[in-house]
């Protein structure tokens, strides 16, 4: 694991059982008053689950530090899940740096689906790539992009992603700049894509409204408002914890 990254494993059974591909956690953590932390699950089996993050701020210090066998409390798992396809598909997943973590389960689920996969993972350099070990013990196709050529195709995970044959369905999760080029690369070919959102969680149950992402108006995961008299927006929005944190690519709408 490059310095500064974690994964901490949480004896929950519930959670570990319930758990779905691109799922979450809320935890609050012992200590000073602070809002629960979203964290996606890695990986989940038998009775634990694990999440995977970069040490960045006060919170995730504070669940870097923690002690062996000391108590928390976590609501989960929150949000909806990647879709599944039918035996026999082509699917590919697309992962940028941390991304990956909305990926362990999926990775998992398809081989059960007997749906061929090819994963590639992109990072900055080889010491920033995560998740690669864990994820090639299903057996997959795995590829690796590296912005800097240190390890695998040099280049982003797109220019990779373009130069394979088009699958059934893409799955994504990484950085806005990635997921949109990954949503533009699959509507312009009429591919089915779904993606999992990254976004600034407050509440993460939904009534905040502080993770809103502007989506196709009709979608089933927008408002569902009606226009107000002269409005002139062309889009709807959607609350990220949640409606989603899963999206057709479809029905997102990039600001220009």
């Amino acid at each position: 694991m490059p310095p500064g990254f974690w994964c901490v494993r949480i004896r929950e059974p519930s959670i570990a059982r319930a758990a779905q591909p691109a799922q979450y956690v809320a935890i609050d953590l012992p200590g000073p008053f602070s809002l629960r932390l979203p964290l996606g699950v890695w990986t989940a089996e038998a009775d634990e689950f694990s999440v995977l993050f970069q040490e960045w701020g006060q919170r995730t210090a504070r669940l870097a530090r923690l002690a062996v066998g000391e108590s928390i409390s976590v609501i989960g798992p929150l949000g909806n899940a990647f879709p599944i396809p039918a035996a026999g598909a082509r699917a590919v997943i697309v992962a940028g740096g941390l991304g990956v973590a909305a990926f362990w389960l999926l990775a998992k689920e398809l081989r059960a689906a007997r749906v061929d996969t090819t994963i590639i993972l992109g990072a900055r350099s080889n010491a920033h790539i995560i998740g690669a070990k864990e994820l090639a013990t299903f057996g997959h196709a795995l590829e690796i992009c590296t912005d800097d050529g240190s390890a695998g195709f040099h280049g982003n995970v797109i220019a990779r992603l373009a130069t394979l044959q088009a699958p059934d369905i893409m799955y994504g999760c990484g950085p806005p700049a990635m997921l949109r080029a990954l949503c533009n690369h699959a509507n312009d070919r009429g591919i089915e894509c779904q993606v999992s959102l990254e976004e600034t969680f407050a509440c993460s149950m939904g009534t905040c409204w502080g993770c809103v992402v502007p989506v196709r108006r009709g979608c089933k995961q927008g408002t569902q408002y009606p226009k107000a008299p002269g409005e002139k927006r062309d889009h709807d929005f959607a609350r990220v914890c949640a409606d989603g944190t899963v999206f057709a690519a479809s029905d997102l709408h990039w600001p220009a």
